[in-house]
């Protein structure tokens, strides 16, 4: 079967083809990314691949989407379109399904090999569920759940839960936080790429009574900058990137170790998005710390392993394969 399968985000969308055997993804063709803002819908990015990949075949349209899905339709979080089942079948003349992102990132990792991970903790490995928690624009999260012989992948928006300090500085950090959004402060905001790193920086330098190091000062409020602003400066060796960074990884452990303690995932944690491989280094340094600092479940969660995902297709394979599998 062949499935056009898309994977769409708050900043970068992706599209392919996908053929699969069962519910394997054997072939990727016709890979195009697009920038998700400079489109008003869905459908104007799929007539434009279908412009620029003429007299290709499939069989349907699969699609993965940061938002919740309810009775085949969607309203994308951090991007504003709208995207109804019954409309793209009839707009496009082939079966269309579509299903929240984290869902068809957890169909994707499925297929994962050891080739296509980073261990951050090798842990003690058994039959179980799985988890998984994306940093990327936003903040996705899923459970995997595992009735004895088959995975089955759940949509979730757990990204919009509350944050839920564990320290007198995280204490700061959500007083912070609640002044400067004005009310609900949730993981996303301190996690998500949109505004997480921009957050903690400018945290960090206000309790520190310091100001922002010249290369993020000047940085607009609402843009993506941020992040790799932090991330370069880290690896030309700033201490205050480093340190922001060593925060945000922190804070990456405490958040997958709550959403582990909801399904203890035997099989793994996976951290998917494409913040993580960007800051691996940080994460092997300071995720565990987080992760394991839950009193009496310390050792419970150490022996969960954790994983980075470095398949940056997974989300549109999964994709695919939901089409199939649903």
């Amino acid at each position: 079967m062949k499935i056009l399968a898309i994977d769409i985000g708050g900043t970068k969308s992706a599209v392919g083809l996908c053929n699969l055997e069962g519910h394997k993804v054997t072939t990727v063709t016709a890979f195009t990314k697009f920038a998700s803002q400079d489109f008003a819908s869905l459908p104007t990015m799929v007539h434009l691949w279908l412009e620029q990949n003429p007299g290709h075949s499939f069989d349907g349209i699969g699609a993965g989407v940061a938002g919740p899905v309810i009775d085949g339709h969607v309203h994308l979080t951090n991007l504003g379109w709208d995207i109804d089942t019954q409309s793209m079948t009839k707009t496009f003349s082939k079966p269309f399904r579509v299903c929240n992102d984290m869902e068809s990132h957890g169909w994707g990792l499925l297929g994962l090999g050891s080739e296509d991970c980073t261990t951050l903790n090798a842990g003690q490995p058994g039959p179980g569920a799985k988890a998984l928690i994306a940093a990327g624009t936003g903040l996705g999260e899923s459970i995997i759940g595992w009735n004895g012989k088959n995975h089955h992948p759940m949509p979730g928006e757990g990204g919009h839960s509350s944050f839920s300090p564990a320290n007198q500085v995280e204490d700061n950090l959500l007083k912070y936080l609640r002044i400067e959004l004005g009310g609900h402060v949730s993981w996303e905001r301190i996690l998500g790429g949109r505004d997480g790193f921009r957050n903690l920086a400018k945290f960090l330098a206000d309790h520190r009574g310091t100001l922002l190091p010249a290369q993020l000062a000047d940085l607009p409020k609402s843009q993506l900058d941020w992040g790799a602003a932090v991330i370069g400066a880290d690896q030309a060796g700033d201490p205050f990137a480093r340190a922001v960074l060593a925060m945000y990884s922190t804070l990456y452990g405490r958040e997958a170790a709550n959403l582990a303690l909801k399904c203890v995932p035997r099989s793994g944690v996976y951290l998917g998005g494409g913040i993580a491989p960007r800051i691996t280094a940080s994460l092997k340094e300071n995720f565990m710390h987080g992760f394991t600092d839950k009193g009496r479940f310390a050792s419970l969660l150490g022996s969960i392993p954790v994983y980075i995902i470095k398949d940056d297709l997974n989300g549109l394979k999964g994709a695919a394969i939901q089409f199939c599998a649903l």
